[in-house]
């Protein structure tokens, strides 16, 4: 690799960072590793420009591991997520825990707050019930949705992760009305109660979210909309991304590409009335 180039001094240097990873004898959440991540993540901030960031992705050692890298961060993200809920089910103090302790809580309470008032600005009528699919073992999501006053349902395919995540709830907010849902949604068809559902960014490769996306237009009601966090540019390496192209026959209705703070960008889209 010609390192002369400033887009293969890139590609080489997310191509070291991740062979660095990989080369752990285990992945566990220590203040060490997630320097590394973060040393990494840093590699795909969403500040890079779109043609560098393609030149970058067209590296013929950077399409060799993607995937590679997808499996990992996806690896990553669980057991971070399952390091926190477990920290704060643990905690006699659990929303201390979570809104002082807890790196990105202030990220999530951002990003949940722009995606709900588009919702807003969007919806035809007011939303009431929503569906967030791979709420994972720690919901911080739904907890933002379920503080704007929405009745939020949890849904994911692992049963620990959803049990941690309703523990994390039940001790942050005990007044809250969530039900917890263990399914794969692809075997979930009672989806016409929801006028939004959220569909999370880790949730399945890029194969899986297209079938989830047939799924859900043929089990959603005329007129829900649907939220799709995906990533554009690098971060396209950490996530299985999906574009405007692949979300018909749903009419898009809004595009967010967010380039601050590494905010994964959003598709709003909404099955057309009947």
């Amino acid at each position: 690799m010609n390192v002369s180039n400033p887009v293969h001094t890139h590609a080489a240097k997310i191509v070291a960072e991740y062979h660095r990873l990989k080369s752990l004898s285990e992945l566990t959440i220590t203040a060490e590793t997630m320097m590394m991540f973060h040393q990494f993540l840093n590699l795909l901030s969403n500040e890079h420009g779109s043609e560098f960031a393609d030149a970058v992705l067209a590296e013929p050692a950077i399409q060799g591991i993607k995937f590679g890298i997808q499996q990992l961060f996806s690896q990553a993200s669980s057991l971070y997520e399952r390091h926190w809920a477990e920290r704060i089910i643990a905690s006699q103090h659990p929303n201390a825990v979570l809104s002082e302790e807890y790196p990105y809580y202030l990220h999530y309470q951002r990003a949940t707050a722009l995606e709900i008032n588009a919702i807003q600005a969007l919806a035809d009528k007011p939303t009431q019930q929503v569906l967030m699919v791979g709420s994972g073992a720690l919901p911080l999501t739904s907890l933002a949705l379920a503080n704007s006053g929405f009745t939020v349902d949890n849904l994911d395919i692992s049963a620990a992760d959803l049990s941690l995540g309703e523990q994390v709830c039940g001790g942050v907010a005990k007044n809250q009305h969530m039900r917890f849902i263990h399914n794969d949604i692809l075997q979930q068809t009672d989806l016409r109660q929801y006028d939004v559902i959220w569909l999370a960014a880790l949730v399945g490769d890029e194969t899986i979210k297209n079938n989830i996306l047939q799924h859900l237009f043929n089990h959603m009601q005329a007129g829900a909309l649907l939220v799709i966090r995906t990533a554009f540019n690098l971060r396209t390496l950490l996530y299985p991304s999906l574009t405007e192209q692949h979300i018909a026959p749903f009419q898009l209705k809004l595009k967010i590409q967010t380039y601050a703070d590494n905010f994964h960008s959003i598709l709003i889209a909404q099955k057309p009335k009947q």
